[in-house]
């Protein structure tokens, strides 16, 4: 009877260690193709020397604001970027990370994600999306493994773009956004020469105007979200935002004319992108969507 009894313990206590097991099972350490590392094209815009990533590594990690601007559908993109996040804190700690892929509206289901994910919850991408309310427009399969090494980290990750309620109400009624470096009638002009451009001219005059507004709205927002992050703070954005000729870097120098901000664009092979808009660029092969 006693033989029986422990016998039953000893399988109920089995099965609960291994349901314990599973519930605090981590996502996969995922891994980058360390070729695109090992072989980067990275030419320091000063200089026009090239460098290794090694070497810009070491650089970003003593700059207290670093921007890097992707191209967003090449996948050798988000690779580099989630490199980045996880090999920095190994140098410095890191203060924040911020993404243009999440909105103030989402910041809480952020914040009390990460208390779960960063616990003992495991969470599989799915669940993960849903409790994110993740915006499908941004290819889970792009960034997925960047907002995961984000929420595993000890550091903030935070929000950097605007809500589509504000997008909505700055296209009936465009703000005025002041300012000295990012409103120059230049910087204005380019942006919306850049917006018809990728709108192959089938925005009417008006149309482009508004767009151009909010391109701005949404680069000042950003500005401000990293002056106001814990330092050293990250923010990852398309490379129309981080260029220093018409993006999130005038906006800064605007709003905090002392601080410096670090740009990385990252563009491939053929781009017209040059080193007007950035303080390094890495080159990286075209992929395929």
């Amino acid at each position: 009877m006693f033989f029986s009894i422990s016998k039953k313990i000893l399988l109920l206590v089995s099965l609960i260690s291994l349901s314990a097991c599973h519930s605090i099972e981590k996502q996969p350490v995922s891994t980058v193709d360390l070729a695109i590392i090992q072989s980067a094209n990275i030419i320091d815009t000063q200089t026009g020397q090239s460098i290794t990533a090694d070497t810009l590594l070491t650089r970003l990690a003593s700059q207290s604001h670093v921007i890097i601007g992707e191209k967003h559908d090449n996948a050798y993109h988000h690779d580099i970027e989630y490199w980045l996040m996880t090999e920095l804190p190994k140098k410095r700690p890191q203060g924040a990370v911020l993404l243009e892929m999440l909105t103030p509206s989402q910041q809480s289901l952020v914040d009390n994600t990460k208390k779960r994910y960063s616990g003992s919850e495991y969470l599989r991408d799915e669940r993960l999306m849903a409790a994110l309310k993740w915006n499908s427009g941004w290819p889970w399969k792009w960034y997925g493994n960047i907002v995961k090494a984000g929420l595993s980290a000890d550091y903030p990750l935070l929000a950097a773009n605007i809500d589509r309620s504000e997008i909505s109400s700055a296209y009936k009624n465009p703000p005025i956004i002041d300012g000295v470096h990012s409103t120059d009638t230049s910087v204005r002009q380019l942006i919306q020469k850049t917006i018809e451009l990728s709108h192959d001219g089938e925005l009417d005059k008006t149309q482009a105007e508004k767009m151009t507004v909010i391109q701005q709205l949404r680069d000042r927002a950003m500005a401000k979200s990293l002056l106001d992050a814990p330092t050293p703070a990250l923010l990852i954005a398309g490379s129309f935002h981080a260029t220093k000729i018409m993006g999130v870097p005038l906006h800064v120098a605007d709003l905090a004319p002392n601080e410096k901000v670090t740009v990385v664009i990252m563009t491939e092979e053929g781009s017209d992108v040059t080193s007007v808009h950035a303080d390094y660029l890495w080159i990286t092969p075209v992929a395929l969507p």
